[in-house]
């Protein structure tokens, strides 16, 4: 307690007591509070914490954000599939023809597999080996090797149909799962297999419509899948919407513009053709220029996709879509068909041919000689390389590179299967006057695909439009068979309509005026076409290939309203003088007669067939040729014996499962 002193001051009891100054008590309650002295704080400490797990906080919501917002779509998406691929059984939509016949369709075949150990013990090894090796087909050496060998659980045989699999569970047995598989079956075979493509052992599309309508085909629309748990089992999540009363669900069906009584036809007639001419490969593409929609389209060598593995890797290939070659003489219909529509020359240019023509160093030649003074129709009757190349050099190298662009050469056509080819056309800047002059004929500076001359031909056909071909006719919900989507094909006009039906009437009076056969065994109509014979270019693109010829014929008829347009080219034929004219020709001939009558094409003209001859539009009889199926029957029996008994391919040459 503070002490009354003599001298009257107050002073604090605790003066006596700690050592150091005295402090006046009142001036240090005046002092202000900042700066009075205090021991240290661990506040730094709390303050670090705090900051520390603000940053922790701050890093779970980035994490949260990304994996829930930036990424949730994908994540949920995988794990869709991922509670999917267990046991769970999705059927891919059919694939049919524009009738709905099917051309592709899913089954369900049936995986076996044995747990060796879980086998019953009352029936002895030697017996589950010989009924195993019964009813799946298997050799009983095989089984054996399985059954007895050290892996727990063996494969016993894959893709069983079903009444094998009634038979197996009969037996009853322990140790034995059956797994429902997805199988993919072509009922036609090889008919319209590089079209279709083929569906591999995960099965996923390869090639064909089965690829670029994978996603499509594969696709349940607005009603969710079964989602399984890793045991198989369902997982019962609360959603709104329709459910399936399809079981097993639907992919997508795709509706082909084919038609299959005309595929059908084209591969006859095609097969027939190869068989007799020995080629190496053949194409034949029916399709309707109006709207670019493709009837047929028949490709040779094929393959059956049931049993695609066994078949050479070169021969899945739609050679008519990726590879290319020099056109020849079926090309002069775009020479002829610019140089009008560009005003290089008209209807009524004529030249003197004498049968070969001096561009600097170099000389072009007929294959037949000199034709004398000739015009545009004689151009087109005598396939005058002379003609067309002088028709070429009329145009600036710009103008006819532009109007061949127009035609769609040096581009894709946009047609829906993969792996599509641009051809090849090379910039005018590069031309030399050479380059120009061949050009026309079909040679030079130009390659093409089939597929892409037939649609540059059909814009003839067709007044003038271009319209992009094409194989998908419409995709359709199978519970409901609503249409989802109509194709509608890209269109422009690349040539004047008035341009597109005089090259058109020219072609005409070149089938009824000319020597050739191509084109006009089709009675009661009149045929507007063109014949080429090209040589083949060499590996590496320098020089052609001494006696090595594709033979080629493109037309359409009636040549007043035209329907229906037809390119065949053979590459490589052997016999028949290797020409367009006398290869390709009965081809045409065969499919167009035939397919005119399928699609009730109305006639240019009545005509009377007497004794195998018919009085042709200009009043002449014409000889009716007979169909390469009917002509070349016991080669074409001859070559099919020969490839079914050939033997299997070595695995370094066909495609593996």
């Amino acid at each position: 307690m503070p002490t009354q002193e003599a001298t009257g001051t107050l002073v604090d009891y605790r003066e006596t007591l700690l050592p150091g100054p005295a402090v006046d008590i009142n001036s240090y309650r005046k002092t202000p509070r900042k700066q009075r002295g205090r021991p240290r704080s661990p506040q730094w400490r709390l303050r670090f914490f705090q900051v520390a797990l603000l940053l922790g906080v701050c890093a779970i919501v980035a994490r949260l954000y990304y994996l829930q917002i930036y990424q949730g779509d994908m994540l949920t998406n995988k794990a869709f599939v991922q509670r999917q691929k267990t046991n769970f059984l999705v059927h891919r939509g059919a694939i049919t023809d524009r009738h709905g016949l099917p051309l592709a369709i899913d089954t369900t075949r049936y995986d076996v597999f044995v747990h060796t150990k879980l086998l019953p013990e009352k029936v002895s090894k030697e017996e589950a080996i010989r009924q195993l090796s019964e009813i799946t087909g298997k050799s009983q050496e095989r089984i054996s090797k399985l059954i007895l060998g050290k892996r727990p659980i063996v494969t016993i045989a894959k893709a069983l149909e079903r009444e094998n699999i009634d038979k197996l569970q009969k037996l009853n047995w322990t140790g034995v799962d059956i797994v429902p598989r997805p199988f993919r079956h072509y009922p036609e075979g090889s008919m319209a297999a590089h079209i279709l493509g083929y569906v591999n052992s995960d099965t996923a599309g390869q090639g064909g419509i089965e690829q670029s309508q994978q996603e499509n085909l594969t696709s349940t629309g607005k009603i969710p899948k079964p989602q399984l748990d890793g045991r198989g089992k369902t997982i019962l999540l609360p959603h709104k919407g329709p459910t399936w009363d399809i079981t097993p669900p639907l992919g997508r069906h795709c509706e082909l513009t084919i038609d299959n009584s005309i595929q059908h036809l084209a591969e006859k007639e095609l097969f027939a053709m190869a068989a007799h001419s020995q080629c190496d490969r053949a194409t034949a593409i029916v399709m309707d220029p109006n709207n670019g929609e493709i009837l047929a389209w028949a490709m040779y060598p094929s393959y059956d996709p049931n049993d695609y593995s066994k078949v050479p890797y070169a021969q899945l290939k739609n050679w008519a879509m990726v590879d290319v070659y020099q056109p020849g003489s079926t090309f002069k219909i775009l020479t002829v068909s610019a140089g009008l529509d560009t005003g290089a020359i008209n209807e009524h240019w004529s030249m003197g041919d004498s049968g070969a023509l001096t561009i600097g160093r170099r000389t072009i030649h007929n294959s037949h000689g000199g034709n004398g003074h000739i015009d545009l129709l004689h151009l087109f009757i005598h396939s005058s390389n002379i003609g067309a190349a002088k028709v070429a050099l009329q145009m600036t190298p710009k103008q006819f590179y532009d109007k061949l662009h127009d035609f769609g050469l040096g581009q894709k056509t946009g047609m829906d299967l993969p792996g599509e080819s641009r051809g090849l056309l090379v910039k005018h800047e590069r031309w030399k006057q050479i380059d120009q002059a061949t050009t026309g004929f079909g040679q030079g500076m130009i390659a093409v695909t089939p597929l892409q001359l037939a649609a540059a031909v059909a814009a003839v056909a067709n007044n003038g439009t271009w319209t992009q071909p094409h194989l998908i006719r419409r995709t359709y919900d199978p519970r409901t068979g609503v249409t989802e989507k109509w194709t509608e094909p890209e269109r422009r006009q690349v040539i004047k309509p008035e341009v597109a039906r005089l090259v058109s009437r020219l072609l005409a009076d070149n089938i009824t005026q000319g020597s050739q056969i191509a084109g006009k065994s089709v009675p009661g109509y009149r045929v507007a076409g063109k014949t080429g014979t090209a040589q083949k270019v060499r590996e590496g693109g320098r020089g052609y290939m001494s006696g090595q010829t594709i033979a080629s014929f493109i037309g359409y008829l009636p040549y007043e309203d035209p329907q229906l347009l037809c390119i065949v080219a053979i590459d490589n034929p052997k016999t028949d003088g290797r020409w367009g004219n006398t290869v390709a020709g009965p081809v045409f001939n065969a499919i167009a007669r035939e397919a005119a009558r399928l699609l009730a094409i109305p006639e240019s003209y009545k005509t009377e067939v007497v004794k195998g001859r018919f009085i042709g539009p200009d009043g002449k009889p014409v000889q009716l040729s007979e169909a390469p199926s009917i002509k070349y029957a016991a080669e074409l029996q001859k070559a099919k014996a020969q490839l079914h008994g050939s033997k299997e391919q070595s695995p370094s040459q066909t495609v593996q499962h």
